[in-house]
């Protein structure tokens, strides 16, 4: 659980610091799919996050069969936030989405890094 705390604060921050920055280099139009891709990807955290809650005593088995829905809930939550965008907003900007959408895969990595060398200060 603590993984997903982390993870949703860089997210958080990271979201609000690059649409600052979207901002004051004046690119308005990419903060609409930004915060679109970012919001989803916090979404998809969040439910991660309470189905992990929710199977945390669970048997084996519970936990493979949940996973499996989970994994579909979550996948279903991605393709109704692409599907809104496309029929809310005209000329939405899809490459800042996407890529809000896969900001996890960075912060993973910073995470990654960090844990690595909490066990092991001495190692880069």
């Amino acid at each position: 659980m603590d993984f997903i705390k982390r993870m949703s604060c860089y997210l958080v921050v990271v979201t609000v610091a690059s649409t600052l920055l979207l901002e004051v280099f004046d690119y308005e139009r990419y903060i609409l799919g930004w915060v679109w891709g970012c919001s989803v990807n916090l979404l998809y955290l969040l439910i991660l996050g309470l189905w992990g809650y929710k199977l945390r005593h669970k048997k084996l088995r519970t936990i493979e069969k949940a996973t499996k829905l989970g994994t579909l809930i979550r996948i279903t939550l991605v393709a109704i936030g692409t599907l809104l965008a496309v029929y809310l907003f005209e000329n939405f900007p899809f490459v800042p989405y996407i890529l809000g959408l896969l900001l996890w895969r960075p912060l993973t990595i910073y995470e990654r890094i960090r844990f690595n060398q909490a066990d092991r200060p001495d190692v880069i």
